[in-house]
């Protein structure tokens, strides 16, 4: 689908007058985000961790804190039961790291996504009460689960819900419902992920400085990571030991949890402005460091060398998050968590590797689906809504599917593995439509759904799929325009000859870390010659450039470009769409374009 370029209109001059503390370009960057004075900017800009919101904001936070320290005061089991994407493996993992550092011994609970499904299930439940647990901490899931938190009050067990999908139905009457959902809370950011509402606990948890300091004056001073003990290898699983020396832990240990809280936060595609931004910015500083074991040896697996290029946001949304998601689509998201917070490191290597082979068959069997998911898109790509369904698509990566199906065909998509009696997947959306209003209005036809705007899980009869169907397409009709259904390539600015300078590039990396409503700037550079291209890559699929404007040469490079579809050659004057990127080698830094899209004439609107 073609791209209809827009460039953002520029800053008026009154509000550029406020900003007067940054350069022109830092001045646009910062209006296209609508932070248009001095003190919004500089609060956005100059990311403070103090900045944080207090986690007891949340009207249940010290109800849970206090059951939490009555629990392991009095040696009552705690299990964490949390769902199986990255953001759920995260939180899961900063608790298991926040109670192995009080020196206590837990359980976690991860519910199988091909036999039992997303969320929390009452056979479940049954296994963890018939472990004796009197206490229950839910990551990433919850929220909806009624009938988990009857099943925990009618058995002596404390259920503690920490979330951030919306509320569909009833609130359960759980012990402790931590949600910045929840309308009855008065959590003042909504935007917050599952690793994040955990990390809240956790930080809840240690804030008290009186009990914790009791807790580890109870321990030794040192311990070596390599006298820990192995941790059991069947689910649900105990941990005790975390890998660190107290001496480590000194002066605000839960900063160690920010790359965890980071990994999830981004991984799960949320705004990285307001309070993610503080906890990614900082967790991308930590991940640099790392203590953790496990982590270091995924990045070692996946070929991250953190001494040459320091993580970003596309290290932790599109290398190690893919990884760590692999396993709860293929095998079961307990390979990932073991990594995560194991301790030896042998084993953490072995179990890094493991989890890089799952990774490479998911990306084989993504591919797969994708393939024949396209073929059924030929005979409905009229519609405002795709939704597809076919047998033997793993349900683990029919997510995948319908998000890159999405972003192709720029159209709200539904991905569903089809069995005997039910269809089980994922939605996903583009632009400003919500999948999530979309599925509710279709609600009399499913069996369970959850999610937010962005993306959604779901579980049909196949005999009610073309009822379903139908509704879903009643809503877009009346949701999805003309305009709005135009996928735009938005663009901050037109950058000049003079602009394409490493000095800009830094200018745009204090704007970082990117993501959602903070997304890497693209900018317009137009009437660029064509001096040599070269196709590079498997199968020759991407294109190498040297571009020339006003007598200085830059390189670029496009990926998954066709000269021929654009109709270019060497020689043409062609506007480029583009973001900076700066190459470093032997101490001098070089710019270079990414090359997003390329016209012989730009066609803005």
């Amino acid at each position: 689908m073609s791209k209809i370029w827009q460039v953002k209109p520029p800053i008026p001059p009154e509000l550029s007058a406020r900003l007067n503390d940054h350069s022109n370009l830092v001045k646009q960057l910062l209006y296209n985000r609508r932070f248009i004075d001095a003190a919004s900017a500089g609060q956005f800009l100059n990311t403070a961790y103090e900045n944080l919101h207090s986690p007891f904001l949340f009207q249940d936070m010290q109800k849970a804190v206090d059951r939490i320290w009555q629990g392991i005061n009095n040696r009552e089991k705690i299990c964490i039961y949390g769902d199986y994407d990255a953001d759920a493996v995260t939180a899961n993992a900063v608790l298991q790291q926040t109670f192995k550092y009080l020196g206590v011994e837990t359980s976690s609970y991860i519910p199988d996504r091909f036999t039992e499904g997303y969320g929390v299930n009452l056979e479940a439940m049954e296994k963890i009460r018939d472990q004796g647990v009197k206490i229950i901490i839910t990551v990433d899931c919850g929220t909806n689960s009624c009938d988990a938190a009857e099943f925990c009050k009618n058995n002596g067990i404390d259920f503690i819900i920490t979330d951030h999908h919306e509320i569909i139905g009833p609130t359960p009457e759980a012990y402790a419902l931590i949600n910045p959902k929840n309308s009855a809370d008065k959590y003042p950011y909504h935007e917050i992920v599952g690793v994040g509402v955990a990390f809240k606990l956790a930080c809840g948890i240690l804030s008290d400085y009186k009990k914790v300091s009791g807790r580890l004056s109870s321990r030794p001073l040192s311990r070596d990571p390599d006298e820990s003990s192995k941790l059991d290898s069947g689910y649900p699983r105990k941990h005790s030991d975390s890998g660190m020396t107290q001496k480590e832990y000194a002066g605000g240990f839960e900063k160690w949890l920010l790359d965890l809280v980071a990994i999830g936060t981004v991984a799960d595609c949320h705004s990285l402005i307001g309070e993610n931004r503080i906890l990614v910015k900082f967790g991308l500083k930590v991940l640099a460091k790392t203590k953790w074991i496990g982590l270091k040896a995924l990045m070692d697996a996946a070929k991250i060398d953190l001494s040459a290029k320091q993580p970003d946001t596309y290290t932790l949304g599109f290398i190690i998050a893919p990884r760590l998601n692999a396993a709860g689509r293929l095998e079961h998201a307990g390979v990932a968590l073991d990594l995560l917070i194991e301790t030896d490191a042998a084993a953490a290597k072995e179990k890094a590797l493991r989890l890089e082979q799952i990774n490479l068959r998911r990306q084989q069997l993504t591919a797969s689906v994708i393939s024949e998911a396209k073929e059924q898109v030929l005979r409905i790509q009229d519609r405002k809504i795709l939704a597809l369904m076919g047998d033997n698509w793993p349900k683990g990566v029919v997510g995948l599917v319908a998000g890159r199906l999405a972003e192709e065909y720029y159209k709200p998509v539904i991905v569903l593995e089809k069995t005997e009696e039910f269809c089980t997947g994922s939605a996903r959306t583009v632009g400003d439509f919500n999948i999530l209003e979309a599925i509710k209005h279709a609600s009399a036809h499913t069996v369970k759904f959850g999610g937010h705007k962005q993306a959604a899980g779901l579980t049909i009869k196949v005999e009610e799929f073309e009822n379903f169907y139908v509704k879903l397409l009643e809503y877009a009709e009346a949701n999805v325009t003309e305009e709005s259904s135009k996928k735009i390539l938005e663009l901050e600015a037109e950058l000049l000859a003079a602009d394409l300078t490493p000095n800009t590039y830094n200018q745009i990396a204090s704007l970082e870390p990117f993501g959602v409503d903070n997304i890497k700037p693209k900018f317009l550079v137009s009437d660029m010659q064509i001096v040599s291209c070269r196709s590079v890559g498997q199968e020759g699929k991407h294109v190498q450039f040297q571009l020339a404007k006003e007598g200085r040469q830059i390189p670029g490079i496009a990926f998954n470009f066709s000269m021929l579809e654009k109709n270019i050659k060497v020689g043409d004057t062609v506007d480029v769409a583009c973001e900076l990127l700066l190459d470093g080698w032997n101490g001098r830094s070089q710019l270079k374009l990414r090359i997003i899209d390329m016209r012989a004439g730009a066609q803005l609107t």
